[in-house]
């Protein structure tokens, strides 16, 4: 290309651009650019029409554009976008507002453009507002140009511009960091108040309590540290703000205040399963450290049934139950026990139930709930205890759950499945057992030829 260009004459250029130019809207466009910010004002129209016409290319016959096609308009987008990154090079600040604000405006038509499974269309956008964020904090940015950004981030938040993704929010955040005097920190925490929550209704409580959070951002720039205690105490009920309020009085050894709030919060959050197991972490770390062993037995039970989130290891079920041990003095344990598998079996919570038998090695109620529910797969959780202790009455119970298995077993992943249960079978003492479950498959009628190849493999 660059031999060919070191051949050619200006003229014979010239030609190839005016023709090209009159015949591909697109080359015209990206030609025209090269003189946006020099011989004229860029126009945000121009970049917002280039972006709908890609749109349209990429559409085809039916407006949509496929999966298969989405990295493809991706990346035709994204060398519009980096027109922008050249001008921030550049210093021509005009055309990367321009190129932003063109394509920002069209940000709702590239997420409903196609299938955007693949995530390329949404890419898009968070690269868009990703360069815009990056235009505000440029140290070289003009005044000028900054309070152009501020205007048309405010005017798109208030206009609710691309409200229900957190695109929304970003608005937001470039006016908040755009927001270098008192007059524009006002009308930010003015466009913030103005959302409020709406009855029952998740979208709206959400986006009032991020406004609240946006609002102590303000807050925390132009206000003092009392100020913003003041405002998360007046918004107690944003979970943020209690959480940093709870934080904060636990550093401060302020454990009255501690209990107030994380008790506020359960009484405020009940509907909230999520909210009212971190409000009891609280109470639960606020009665461990003053030795208030009454409430900390109380909500260990509570977290030993169920009351933290998965995943939580210092309040699991296994780690609750060595609280719950510790705690009750060794000869009330029995009693003790006997309430808690009560409060499992009323609440026909299996789980903690057997774990209980387990655990204190209640072999002969363990076998009892098997009687009662001889399933395949209960049978293979159970304790090894239990398995030798009652080995015959495993081998017959497993027996007839496999037997029952295999009049439901269809297919060849059903029949490997069930020889894999044999196996078992053979292990728990029950060889004779499985010997007869194979003759007894091999001779059903009609024949099954897959049936028989798998039982062959055992």
């Amino acid at each position: 290309m660059d031999l060919l260009l070191s051949k050619l004459d200006r003229e014979q250029i010239e030609d190839f651009i005016r023709k090209e130019c009159t015949h591909d809207g697109q080359f015209q466009d990206r030609f025209l650019a090269l003189g946006a910010g020099t011989l004229f004002r860029p126009n945000p129209d121009v970049y917002a029409s280039r972006v709908e016409d890609l749109i349209e290319d990429f559409g085809g016959r039916h407006g949509y554009i496929e999966y298969s096609d989405s990295f493809g308009f991706n990346r035709a987008v994204t060398r519009i976008l980096d027109e922008a990154d050249e001008a921030m090079r550049n210093g021509q600040w005009t055309v990367a507002v321009a190129v932003l604000t063109g394509i920002a405006s069209v940000a709702e038509d590239i997420i409903n453009s196609g299938d955007d499974s693949a995530g390329e269309l949404g890419a898009i956008v968070y690269d868009c507002f990703e360069k815009w964020h990056e235009l505000g904090s440029d140290p070289n940015l003009p005044i000028s140009i900054k309070s152009e950004i501020f205007e048309l981030a405010l005017t798109r938040f208030n206009d609710k511009d691309l409200k229900g993704w957190d695109w929304w929010w970003d608005w937001m955040e470039m006016a908040i960091d755009l927001a270098d005097t008192p007059d524009k920190q006002n009308r930010v925490i003015k466009a913030l108040d103005a959302i409020k929550p709406n009855g029952d209704d998740w979208s709206a409580k959400y986006n009032a309590e991020t406004a609240q959070k946006y609002k102590l951002e303000i807050i925390s720039r132009c206000g003092s540290p009392e100020d913003q205690v003041k405002f998360m105490y007046d918004n107690v009920s944003n979970p943020d703000f209690r959480k940093r309020l709870i934080q904060m009085a636990w550093d401060k050894t302020d454990y009255d205040e501690v209990l107030r709030l994380a008790i506020d919060g359960v009484n405020h959050d009940t509907e909230y399963a999520g909210l009212v197991s971190d409000w009891r972490e609280w109470e639960y770390k606020v009665y461990r450290e003053i030795g208030d062993k009454n409430n900390e037995l109380r909500l260990a039970r509570y977290f030993f049934f169920g009351g933290s989130r998965w995943g939580e290891k210092e309040y699991s079920m296994e780690s609750m139950y060595s609280v719950l041990k510790s705690l009750v003095p060794h000869e009330e344990w029995e009693k003790y026990v006997k309430s808690l598998i009560s409060e499992a079996q009323s609440k026909k919570d299996i789980v903690r139930l057997l774990y209980i038998y387990t655990q204190e090695k209640m072999w002969q109620e363990y076998m009892d709930y098997i009687r009662k529910n001889p399933s395949i797969y209960d049978i293979d959780d159970a304790p090894s205890e239990v398995k030798k202790q009652f080995r015959d009455e495993i081998v017959r119970l497993y027996a007839s759950a496999v037997r029952k298995y295999f009049q439901r077993a269809s297919n060849r992943d059903s029949y490997r499945e069930g020889v894999a249960f044999l196996r078992k079978l053979i292990r728990y003492g029950g060889a004779e057992e499985a010997e007869q479950i194979a003759i007894e498959q091999k001779s059903r009628t009609p024949r099954r030829p897959a049936l028989i190849d798998e039982l062959s493999k055992l």
